[in-house]
């Protein structure tokens, strides 16, 4: 499995273009996937910088419907017209963010409908095998409600603000051969539920590799080294954290796991 960070707050040097955001490109097997797609058309460029194709990627993967993850997709899909795009229905509701008692508009929007576009696109509401050992797991179970603050997000409903319960996330999760590989966007249902349900899910078998945002930040801070030991409990071998987890979420899970964990910037690559 080889991984190439296409967007991250985070970036070093030159040439690269970072933003609040998230996009990996994923290569497995033949395959090619892309997990979210940051918030401009910032993965185009980066990609282009990396010498990476983004024409001949097979699967686009939306994790929820925040414009950090999906607002880049419509840039993707004026360079490809093959690949398949997953995601969960709820991810095209009116998401708000409150702050200081001010509506922010945080969700994404297309140009055009659905229909109109060349690629097809597939509305999931259950766990989708999409390839060899490739599946996405679209029902995140609630075992704790540890990690999770949803607090400021709520959905318009008939313009009525309603507390967002994130049933628009999903995760991606990957086995190649003995080895399993957890993405995740922003872990909004809890990264610790999302752990539970991928670890249920390998049928309690060690979760090696996880990738993404955990959404470290805020209110959890605050709270958050009494539930990092809980970790161990899934066997990782190597976090490669990045985006809503933040760089003081990022130093105090380093500093319990010194060996195990990694910050996945802007043009980071990796082969597994």
């Amino acid at each position: 499995m080889e991984l190439v960070t296409l967007v991250d707050n985070l970036v070093y040097g030159e040439g690269l273009i970072g933003e609040h955001g998230s996009s990996f490109l994923i290569k497995i097997r033949n395959k090619k996937i892309l997990f979210d797609t940051g918030q401009t058309n910032a993965l185009i460029s980066n990609a282009m910088y990396l010498a990476e194709d983004l024409t001949d990627v097979d699967y686009v993967v939306l994790s929820h419907g925040h414009y950090d993850h999906c607002g880049g997709l419509e840039a993707f899909l004026e360079i490809n017209k093959t690949a398949t795009i997953y995601l969960k229905s709820k991810a095209f509701s009116e998401k708000i963010s409150m702050r200081q008692d001010v509506e922010h508009f945080i969700g994404f929007k297309l140009k055009k409908a659905l229909s109109e576009y060349p690629n097809a696109f597939i509305l999931i509401e259950e766990d989708t095998l999409i390839a060899d050992g490739v599946e996405i797991i679209a029902n995140i179970h609630t075992y704790t409600h540890d990690l999770v603050d949803t607090t400021r997000f709520f959905v318009k409903d008939e313009n009525n603000l309603v507390q967002d319960q994130f049933n628009d996330e999903l995760f991606l999760f990957i086995k190649e051969g003995i080895h399993a590989f957890l993405f995740t966007g922003c872990s909004h249902k809890g990264i610790l539920n999302i752990l539970k349900t991928a670890y249920e899910k390998n049928g309690h078998k060690d979760i090696q590799y996880v990738f993404g945002g955990m959404h470290f930040n805020g209110e959890l801070l605050r709270h958050l080294d009494q539930y990092l030991m809980q970790f161990k409990h899934f066997g990782i071998k190597s976090f490669y954290v990045n985006h809503c987890t933040g760089i003081e979420g990022y130093f105090r899970l380093k500093l319990k796991f010194p060996q195990k964990v990694n910050y996945a910037f802007t043009g980071f690559h990796v082969e597994l």
